[in-house]
């Protein structure tokens, strides 16, 4: 079994310092193989919000994947927007803007869905391209076997049924066909500042008389940020086993004085298609 955590929406810059403390320890009890963060380090992009965000992250000591939301463009250096909007990003938090690890478990593949500009009013919205894509492709055929495969962007490929704003990702669709053509298991994302888990289904890319594809998604709450949307800060940590395929995903929630669990949801992959599973507790898991 492994155990992520998925961080998201950690806004520095415009952030509670107690809750990053608390984040911190909660994280240290945990104890993840893997910490993924999915965005939205920073409020503005700015230099100063770009270190504050490294400090956090070494001071985690654990391994790490992130990818950049959209609030890690620099919002009012134009010049920086445009002609080196991931230069911060790269600089400060991590090189790669295709992030992969694998082991005998999991194979976990970030991909970046922050735009400099969109042919849309509305730049805090994402996009995949055709490029990222086949990438991904490859990159699933060659480390995905026998592995839970998992795709993080920071933008959700589904927003969740409460959303009413429309969608999130310019060619989501596109995306899903990709992803059920390459057997994705899991989507973690950020962005709304909301958790969420729910099974997906998309057909793969060979279109009609092509099985679909059940995939679970799962987006994270603001870690840390004041920017909330009807939801205290919070995390998810998701466990993962690859024989049988099992995942349990599990919602952490700050409380005042740290963070408890709000939720476990199960899944199981039966029939090689994933279904929601009864739940079980952390207790039981913990024994596992």
């Amino acid at each position: 079994m492994r155990t992520l955590a998925h961080v998201s929406d950690l806004h520095f810059g415009r952030l509670d310092p107690a809750v990053v403390a608390a984040l911190e320890a909660d994280l240290a009890a945990q104890a993840p193989d893997l910490v993924v963060v999915s965005g939205d380090l920073t409020q503005r992009g700015r230099h100063h919000e770009f270190l504050e965000a490294r400090a956090f992250l070494d001071r985690l000591e654990r391994p790490l994947l992130v990818v950049p939301g959209n609030h890690d463009v620099p919002a009012y250096n134009l010049v920086s927007r445009f002609l080196w909007p991931y230069r911060r990003f790269t600089r400060h938090i991590a090189a790669d803007l295709f992030p992969l690890v694998a082991d005998a478990e999991m194979a976990v593949l970030g991909l970046n869905t922050a735009r400099r500009a969109l042919g849309h009013w509305n730049w805090a919205l994402g996009s995949l391209n055709v490029r990222q894509l086949d990438r991904a492709a490859r990159e699933l055929a060659t480390h995905g076997a026998g592995r839970i495969r998992v795709i993080v962007t920071h933008h959700p490929a589904v927003p969740p049924t409460e959303h009413r704003h429309g969608p999130l990702l310019f060619h989501a669709e596109r995306a899903l066909a990709a992803f059920a053509d390459s057997r994705v298991d899991l989507m973690l994302s950020g962005h709304l500042h909301r958790s969420h888990a729910t099974l997906v289904t998309a057909p793969a890319i060979g279109g009609t008389g092509a099985p679909a594809w059940p995939m679970i998604l799962a987006g994270a709450g603001s870690a840390t940020s004041t920017r909330l949307r009807d939801e205290a800060n919070g995390y998810t940590v998701v466990r993962l086993q690859a024989r049988p395929p099992r995942l349990w995903v599990e919602t952490r929630g700050w409380d005042g004085a740290g963070f408890e669990t709000r939720g476990v949801q199960v899944f199981d992959r039966q029939d090689g298609h994933w279904s929601a599973a009864p739940g079980e507790s952390v207790d039981a898991l913990a024994s596992r």
